[in-house]
């Protein structure tokens, strides 16, 4: 499973790019499917979606990304559940590390870095900034989910994506 940090609309293409051609899906908010374009190809390539508002179809989803993890299939998630409109890391929701937990697969962090530079979450197209703009991906070593709790999982994972990211882009002191 990989989990990375999310804030911009950026961070999915530049995932799937260090990704490469693995088999892999990615876990998306049920919302998604209203975007046009994106919503179509979502659904057309059989990603996991989930229903944040209704507690069975996360049950479903949870019992639906374990199977892909049991079958060889890897899942992309982006923990935080939504867009960072402050740039910082945010707090993560647990279900991503249910899944590889319940189903005892590792999870890869990935730490992007500057996305919100190229392209962020208020502006509708990417761009780059004249002099600047950069951004960096960050793959960590694998962590594995035998041996430890969801919430052991989550904490490790939490804390190799932190360390990949630049100071403006970790949580304040008071966030988890």
């Amino acid at each position: 499973m990989f989990v990375s940090n999310h804030n911009s609309w950026m961070d999915i293409p530049f995932l799937g790019y260090t990704i490469g051609w693995h088999n892999y899906k990615f876990v998306a908010k049920k919302e998604l499917e209203k975007v046009p374009i994106l919503g179509k190809a979502i659904k057309v390539a059989k990603n996991v979606l989930i229903d944040r508002t209704n507690r069975r179809s996360q049950l479903l989803t949870l019992k639906q990304g374990m199977r892909w993890l049991n079958d060889g299939v890897n899942l992309c998630t982006f923990p935080e559940g939504t867009r960072s409109r402050s740039n910082r890391l945010m707090p993560f929701k647990n279900g991503a590390f249910k899944m590889a937990h319940k189903a005892g697969k590792p999870v890869l962090p990935i730490s992007i870095c500057n996305a919100n530079d190229v392209m962020p979450s208020y502006w509708m197209f990417p761009y780059r900034p004249a002099g600047g703009g950069v951004c960096k991906v960050v793959v960590h070593e694998p962590v594995e989910s035998e041996g430890r709790t969801e919430g052991e999982l989550a904490n490790l994972v939490r804390e190799r994506i932190v360390e990949g990211l630049p100071e403006e882009q970790r949580p304040l002191a008071s966030s988890s």
